[in-house]
């Protein structure tokens, strides 16, 4: 048990300074080399050189204790800008996935309607580089995800909203740990999108900031859509392939029948207990 806990704590170690403090620690240094060098001396390396050296040399005038207390000060603030920006990560996915805060509605709207118009008067092809069902949402993950659920509904007439807690249980673990690895895809476009934001507001500071925070934040947008077109796939496939082996886990289905709209419903019922 020891070993595992020894085991289990260094993990939780590492995978702490990977996400929050190493990143936090780069965010930082580029904040120093922002407030040292300014928009007026932005490609100045000597000036900022000679600063650094300063500085050097004042915290070698510094006791051993004040200079332990400094860098575990250093890594506290790494770690803390590290919590905002996974903070931050939440915002951007819900930007990204369409969910837009009220003062956003009006905006949001206008957009899906744009969307729906487009949607209405393309070919299939074009139609399906839209969305592969309606748009419902301003942004072309949120859309992307929305077609599952439409699809299923149409297909199945089942809601996934209240069934997929039961589908997950029966998927074997192989392939829950593929949908979950497209979800974690996600999650980590969406931190580096929130750090891309973080460079962007640095911008003010320091320009170039800017441009570092505005190839950060297309990354994370390109990883982002990656992430969610095999997430969608992914969910749609799962309930194609194990849709009838939870109606034959429930009770509902017989055989190696397909599943069909009338026992999609049936499981839709149950799962929202007739409520």
């Amino acid at each position: 048990m020891q070993e595992f806990l020894g085991e289990l704590g260094r993990r939780l170690a590492e995978k702490w300074f990977s996400l929050l403090v190493l990143p936090g620690l780069l965010f930082l240094a580029s904040t120093a080399v922002a407030v040292i060098a300014g928009q007026q001396r932005w490609n100045d390396w000597s000036y900022l050189i000679r600063r650094s050296r300063d500085y050097a040399a004042d915290l070698d005038k510094q006791p051993a204790v004040t200079l332990v207390l400094a860098a575990v000060g250093v890594l506290l603030a790494a770690a803390v800008v590290g919590l905002a920006a996974g903070g931050l990560a939440g915002v951007v996915q819900r930007l990204w996935l369409g969910d837009w805060p009220r003062p956003l509605h009006p905006l949001a709207t206008r957009l899906t309607h744009r969307l729906q118009e487009r949607w209405k008067n393309c070919d299939a092809a074009a139609q399906n580089r839209i969305s592969l069902a309606e748009p419902d949402r301003p942004t072309w993950m949120g859309n992307s995800i929305g077609a599952v659920r439409t699809r299923v509904e149409l297909a199945y007439d089942l809601h996934l909203a209240e069934t997929w807690p039961l589908l997950w249980l029966i998927m074997p673990e192989t392939s829950r740990t593929e949908v979950d690895h497209v979800r974690s895809e996600f999650n980590d476009a969406a931190r580096l999108g929130a750090w891309g934001l973080l460079y962007l507001a640095l911008g003010a500071v320091w320009w170039p900031a800017f441009l570092i925070g505005l190839a950060t934040c297309l990354t994370g947008w390109r990883r982002g859509r990656t992430a969610i077109d095999g997430f969608s796939k992914l969910t749609e496939a799962a309930v194609d392939i194990y849709g009838p082996c939870l109606a034959r886990t429930l009770g509902l289905g017989s055989g190696n029948a397909p599943l069909d709209p009338k026992t999609g419903m049936l499981i839709t019922l149950l799962a929202r207990k007739n409520t």
